[in-house]
């Protein structure tokens, strides 16, 4: 029986242009001592080429229909581990790198779960929008949170037909490397711990905010003293009330220039 993509129900697009392949393949860095963990192998083309290049490699998987091509696989290269499972309720395993050609669709709750998660590097295929939008810049929560944690280089743009089945936007190549707490601006520090305290109010995910930052300077700050720094940011108290995982773009924007323009004249 045919495998029939999911791309309705599981946005399934397998890269399938050799070209790019093998620049994915380049750009990977691959090295024999590497752990790596691939993130949709799809039918484990890109797979069997990583396997012969590295210490170890974990597969994850969320289609179990692909089962019949990737277990021959993992016997045949004696280094895979498959974990079939969607990558968002699943552990990922420490690694040297992650790579991945994501579904588009899950871009925004997989870059939430990896920073979180122990590794080096990140070369991944995802829609030029998400890339153009970080590398510009823009202030919208995914690129925000993008930047925030990592640099990002664009490597290449890929065409729809380089697909099976074919998208319907631009594609792009791009490397994410984690920043390291030393080469963050107060900003992104601050912006940092919104995202991990994305439940709680803003209010109080601003005080434990500014008190992080100050801590990571060595500087004392008080919960008391912390407020008085949330009071004087112009913000309205209807936003500080809401979460952070709840707020529109637009908020977001409010939230950032306030922050931005207090850093600029006090700090």
């Amino acid at each position: 029986m045919q495998f029939i993509n999911e791309t309705d129900k599981l946005d399934q697009h397998f890269l399938i242009d050799q070209e790019v392949i093998s620049r994915f393949i380049k750009e990977a860095n691959l090295k024999k001592t590497d752990t790596i963990v691939e993130v949709g192998p799809g039918k484990g083309n890109i797979s069997s080429l990583i396997a012969d290049k590295v210490k170890k490699l974990y597969l994850i998987e969320l289609d179990r229909r692909l089962e019949k091509y990737l277990v021959p696989l993992s016997y045949e290269k004696g280094n895979i581990e498959l974990i079939f499972d969607s990558v968002l309720d699943t552990y990922i395993p420490p690694c040297d790198k992650i790579v991945t050609s994501l579904p588009y669709s899950i871009v925004e709750p997989f870059i939430y779960k990896i920073i979180k998660c122990d590794f080096k590097e990140i070369l991944m295929i995802t829609g030029s929008r998400f890339a153009n939008n970080v590398l510009e810049n823009k202030t919208t929560k995914l690129s925000l949170l993008t930047n925030c944690f990592f640099k990002i280089e664009k490597i290449m743009d890929i065409l729809p037909e380089s697909f099976d089945p074919k998208p319907r936007v631009l594609s792009s190549m791009i490397r994410l490397t984690p920043i390291k707490e030393n080469d963050l601006t107060d900003e992104m520090i601050i912006f940092r711990n919104l995202y991990f305290y994305d439940d709680k109010k803003i209010k109080n995910a601003l005080v434990e905010s500014f008190i992080r930052l100050n801590y990571l300077k060595n500087i004392t700050l008080t919960q008391r003293e912390a407020k008085k720094i949330v009071s004087e940011l112009s913000i309205n108290e209807e936003l500080l009330a809401k979460t952070f995982n709840a707020i529109s773009n637009e908020e977001l924007i409010a939230i950032y220039e306030s922050i931005n323009s207090y850093m600029k004249n006090t700090l």
